[in-house]
């Protein structure tokens, strides 16, 4: 693995450096907005407001997963150095801490443009999918949200164990094989993309790809949590329930329900807006019937 792609001393720059994961998360935003302007236009629909919309969610996105990293790890690190917060290129990031304040402020703006909320997200949804999937490759370099000892709980050692020598990874499982969790992540994240893709091509109400998303990351991310070795972000009530279930598995039960009531709630509006229409087309043709009938009879 190579942290760093770019770590030196430039005359007169100073030292200049470039991570590997700031790079893959550059990478996922570029292929991300790339893919969500692709959705926008297959709808028929102006992409120019999904980019505003996404530029904006990029930057929640950033402060969030920022905010979220300082809440579930490294506050005293923090504390002693506030400037270290802004420093988002040199790692450090919760997904789910920058998909909310990025779903809140897209949202925000969305509304403000007169914008359906549930069509945009649509759109984005196979972009955050293929995003995730990228992003992970660059915690794979970076030696961050590595896994458990391959061996852990079987006592084999598997085949597919990855070893850090460097990176984020603790001291003590350097040289050690452990489960790539990193690349589970990715490949998960890219089969969610696909599933979308193909969703997105035959659905059959607005939020419904959105939906699916809320429920298939949190699904993804709560099994690769079983694997992962976490122990920065910490655990959910650990004096309760012991190191049983991690801080990213308890914050996937409220992103799954709000993706299952999505998909209620969304799927029961379209049924209703389809019975209203129905209605109103019957009506029409009814006072068409009636229109046909007082012609004839006036005959």
């Amino acid at each position: 693995m190579k942290p760093w792609l770019v770590h030196t001393h430039v005359p007169v720059l100073g030292q200049v450096a470039l991570s590997a994961w700031f790079t893959w998360l550059v990478i996922a935003l570029a292929v991300g907005m790339f893919v969500a302007v692709q959705e926008q236009r297959r709808a028929g629909d102006r992409p120019i407001e999904l980019v505003q919309a996404g530029m904006i969610g990029i930057v929640a996105g950033v402060i969030g997963g920022r905010l979220g990293h300082l809440f579930t790890s490294r506050q005293a690190d923090y504390l002693a150095d506030p400037l270290a917060l802004l420093r988002f290129w040199e790692g450090g990031m919760v997904l789910y801490g920058g998909l909310a304040l990025a779903l809140l402020a897209s949202a925000a703006w969305i509304r403000l443009r007169g914008m359906s909320f549930l069509r945009s997200a649509d759109a984005a949804a196979p972009a955050l999918a293929i995003g995730v999937a990228l992003g992970r490759v660059g915690c794979l370099s970076a030696g961050c949200c590595y896994g458990r000892p391959i061996d852990w709980g079987t006592g084999i050692e598997w085949p597919w164990g990855v070893v850090f020598l460097q990176g984020v990874v603790p001291d003590i499982l350097r040289g050690i094989p452990l489960h790539p969790t990193q690349a589970y992540a990715a490949a998960a994240g890219l089969a969610l993309f696909g599933f979308l893709r193909a969703l997105r091509a035959r659905q059959s109400f607005d939020g419904q790809v959105i939906g699916a998303l809320l429920v298939g990351y949190p699904l993804m991310r709560g099994t690769v949590e079983l694997f992962r070795l976490d122990l920065e972000r910490g655990f959910f009530l650990p004096g309760v329930f012991g190191q049983t279930i991690s801080t990213s598995q308890a914050l996937s039960v409220p992103v799954l329900v709000l993706g299952v009531g999505t998909l209620v709630v969304a799927h029961r509006r379209a049924r209703d807006e389809s019975l209203l229409g129905l209605d109103a087309q019957g009506a029409r043709e009814a006072r068409q019937r009636s229109r046909i009938e007082a012609a004839l009879a006036a005959r």
